[in-house]
């Protein structure tokens, strides 16, 4: 749990302070994406509308009709956007206790994670059930709970917490910031929770994004060999219930999978993909990021996604199209090659 000033944070980060003494002290407790801030959290508006990156959890996106809605401890906003600012204050943005203009609001909440979270984040002390089992070779710093079982060279990082009846077999490594609930298994060398393979542009240097809001795996999950999922920015990569995948299998950062997810071998999806819930991907699909695949979607075996698809249909092929479409294509193809 994050515990600073509003006043603390701008004094650190050079930030115009608001001459209202009493705001100072309003408590900074989280850090969300926009579109799931709370009252007490960080956040950053990157003066995006975008609709469909906003509501897909686009770290930093916002529809324009959710605006509004808001909600914000302390909101980084572009500098063009201090017009509206009074005292860290807009009419726009009612919900949000200050609003603070800055040239780079991406580069502004990486700062504040690194100064306020990374360096200064507590866990939870190790903790393991009676009834687990651990493996001499093991190390554990997180939480193990019942009757779980951690094979041979498995590492579970402090902050991670392990839920009842888990099977780790071998040498799966589990990253701080990961909460797995109950019954799932991973195979050997699964790795859950790694930072995940984001840069953002500042003066002219590639720079790192720290994604330190971790990874939530629901209920009797299963990973198999060499699977990996990658921690979140500011909003955590969520796996729901009995979800399962194949070998080799990689799932992004900022990911939220739903229900039921079905990923066969070698297949993967970019950072912030919505996957609704009854998803299947054959083997060696891949997904660019950004996108939502509609609840029930089927896609065929080495296809590529490169937009949203919707509920209910299979597709086939790259670009992934509906698989009768990508079916007449090739056929006509294959005739004109005859000729």
């Amino acid at each position: 749990m994050l515990s600073v000033t509003l006043s603390e944070v701008l004094e650190k980060m050079n930030l115009k302070k608001p001459s209202d003494e009493g705001s100072l002290n309003f408590e900074l407790s989280g850090f969300s994406s926009l579109d799931q801030a709370g009252a007490h959290d960080v956040s950053f508006w990157t003066g995006d509308a975008k609709t469909e990156t906003g509501l897909a959890g686009n770290a930093g996106g916002v529809s324009a009709g959710a605006f509004a809605g808001v909600t914000s401890g302390l909101l980084f906003v572009p500098i063009m956007f201090g017009k509206f600012v009074v005292d860290g204050r807009t009419e726009l943005l009612p919900n949000v206790h200050f609003v603070c203009p800055v040239d780079h609001p991406y580069h502004a909440m990486v700062t504040f994670m690194r100064e306020f979270v990374e360096r200064r984040e507590s866990f939870e002390p190790t903790k393991i059930a009676p009834s687990a089992q651990v493996h001499a070779s093991a190390v554990v710093e997180g939480v193990v709970g019942d009757n779980a079982v951690i094979g041979p060279n498995c590492v579970v990082m402090r902050g991670a917490s392990i839920g009842a009846g888990c099977i780790l077999e071998a040498n799966v490594t589990v990253y701080p910031r990961v909460t797995i609930g109950e019954d799932c298994v991973f195979q050997a060398g699964s790795v859950i929770g790694p930072r995940g393979f984001g840069f953002y542009e500042y003066e002219g240097k590639r720079r790192m994004v720290p994604h330190l809001a971790g990874v939530r795996i629901g209920n009797r999950c299963s990973f198999s060999a060499n699977d990996v999922v990658a921690a979140g920015f500011i909003s955590p990569t969520v796996i729901g219930d009995d979800c399962h995948f194949d070998t080799f299998v990689q799932v992004a950062h900022n990911c939220r999978l739903g229900n039921n997810i079905m990923m066969a071998s070698q297949s993967g999806v970019a950072g912030s993909v919505v996957m609704e819930d009854d998803v299947e991907f054959a083997g060696g699909v891949q997904s660019a990021g950004h996108l939502t695949i509609g609840k029930g979607v089927k896609v065929a075996a080495k296809a590529g996604v490169t937009k949203s698809l919707k509920a209910g249909k299979v597709y086939a092929g790259y670009p992934a199209e509906e698989i009768d479409v990508w079916r007449r294509s090739v056929v006509k193809l294959r005739l004109m090659g005859k000729k």
